[in-house]
């Protein structure tokens, strides 16, 4: 019995070590997780604010141009 208990306690002295490591690799790994995540996070969010400022800028752009376009179409449509 008394061979069994110092056999367990040496167990648990060598472990004690490891406990803390774990929990400080487990919190690591969680933060490094999440800074992962928030950087594609961000990076998806600026190219759809990129996306959406490129259709405003050609929407702004074209839509005086395309409608000249549309109207000549229209007109040169049944000109034979």
């Amino acid at each position: 019995m008394i061979h069994n208990q110092n056999h367990i306690n040496t167990e648990v002295v060598g472990m004690a070590p490891t406990v803390p490591t774990a929990i400080s690799m487990q919190v690591n790994a969680h933060s490094t997780g999440l800074m992962y995540e928030q950087s594609v996070l961000n990076q998806h969010r600026d190219s759809l604010i990129g996306l959406s400022n490129s259709v405003m800028g050609i929407k702004k752009i074209g839509s005086k141009k395309l409608k000249k376009e549309l109207m000549m179409l229209r007109k040169s449509r049944f000109d034979f």
